[in-house]
């Protein structure tokens, strides 16, 4: 009898773990390609007034940089998306190509905030992006055990 209910326990807490949970780390908030460029742009630059104590000037340009970003992002997207539909595989010249783009993209990215924010406020989200995006990096490898790794052999 004993053993029974330790395994019912057992298969129903199993059953339970088991059940897949859609993403979203925040309850309760919209998904963000429900919002438009630039309410996601308002929302990301009052986030960082608040975290960095912008000025209203500097939000003002932040706004209007993040806007921007967000509908390059979103063509993007949409020019990736049609050229998914033509299921050619990239070849590493294209592959080194967009890599490149991303990563030029991101130097003026940055050299943009650096010109907008002071220098303490650029120290503070320089540190604040690291962590975020050791946090990303370190959820995608803990999100990634049941996949078999061939350096864990």
């Amino acid at each position: 009898m004993k053993k029974t209910m330790v395994l019912w326990a057992l298969l129903i807490g199993l059953g339970a773990s088991a059940q897949h949970r859609p993403h979203n780390p925040v309850r309760g908030t919209e998904h963000p390609t429900e919002l438009s460029s630039e309410q996601q742009a308002t929302i990301q630059s009052k986030r960082m007034t608040l975290a960095l104590g912008l000025n209203a000037q500097q939000q003002d340009q932040i706004a209007t940089l993040l806007k921007s970003r967000l509908d390059a992002r979103m063509e993007l997207r949409a020019r990736r998306k049609s050229e998914a539909s033509s299921a050619e595989q990239k070849d590493e010249a294209s592959r080194y190509v967009a890599i490149n783009d991303r990563l030029d993209r991101e130097i003026a990215f940055q050299e943009n905030i650096k010109g907008i924010l002071s220098e303490s406020q650029f120290e503070q989200w320089r540190s604040h992006r690291e962590n975020q995006i050791k946090e990303r990096n370190r959820k995608n490898r803990s999100g990634d055990r049941h996949r078999h790794n061939p350096r864990q052999g």
